[in-house]
């Protein structure tokens, strides 16, 4: 059925009297043998009909745009609170990749180091692993820098295996 734009409630009946009906209320009345008030009446009443069915179809429109409208409500009211909610669901995933390991940044074709940078003594590291006092000045580059400089796996009083020009010496 097509949608009502005029309120039935507020429709008048005709004056089915007049001359425009003339021709109408003529021709019922020639059709079913009766007088012409009583044509007039038989069209008063298939009006009265029809506008009762037109209000009753109004009604139920209302109440479907009521629904619609409370509907729409709804889902805008959950839009709204999933409006809400995501501000903590992005919080959650920043949280999250702040707790994720961070890689050191790659670089293309980018040489890589031939030098070792220095690193504490091993005797400092050995202090750590054992959870003795270690005094900071080994951590420091400085410190680093010197336990590089006297790190050797042979004294330099004891003898090893060497070769020189196609000979093993001591």
């Amino acid at each position: 059925m097509p949608r009502i734009t005029l309120n039935p409630n507020l429709a008048e009946a005709p004056d089915f009297t007049l001359e425009v009906y003339a021709i109408a209320h003529d021709a019922i009345a020639a059709q079913h043998n009766i007088t012409a008030e009583a044509a007039v009446e038989r069209l008063k009443e298939a009006w009265t009909a029809d506008n009762n069915a037109k209000k009753q179809a109004w009604e139920q429109q209302e109440l479907a745009d009521r629904e619609e409208e409370a509907l729409r409500a709804q889902e805008e009211e959950d839009q709204r609170r999933n409006a809400e909610n995501r501000p903590d669901d992005q919080t959650q995933t920043r949280e999250l990749e702040k707790k994720k390991p961070k890689l050191n940044s790659f670089i293309a074709n980018h040489p890589i180091p031939t030098a070792i940078k220095n690193r504490p003594s091993r005797f400092a590291l050995h202090k750590l692993e054992e959870r003795d006092y270690v005094e900071l000045s080994y951590f420091t580059p400085e410190g680093c820098a010197e336990a590089a400089s006297n790190d050797h796996a042979v004294a330099d009083e004891a003898f090893a295996f060497s070769k020189v020009n196609d000979l093993v010496t001591l």
